[in-house]
């Protein structure tokens, strides 16, 4: 899922925008040179849908440790 993002570098007065992914968007938060950088609001359907997927992904993954879990008590017994 994409992201539209505005960010700004260190000792300039420019922002510029790009489009990016979560992760690439959560990395370069962090970089050094960056002073500023935030998802434009106008993506907020994307963030919430990204959110949501995210949510799904966990819950899922939840559920296959709690069986896989389960099988393994079962086997021992």
């Amino acid at each position: 899922m994409a992201f539209k993002i505005k960010y700004r570098f260190k000792e300039e007065d420019n922002h510029y925008t790009c489009t990016v992914t979560y992760e690439q968007y959560k990395n370069f938060q962090s970089l050094p040179l960056v002073e500023e950088c935030e998802i434009i609001k106008g993506n907020q359907k994307n963030v919430e849908a990204y959110q949501k997927e995210l949510q799904r992904a966990l819950n899922l993954a939840s559920e296959q440790s709690i069986k896989s879990h389960i099988r393994k008590l079962s086997e021992n017994a």
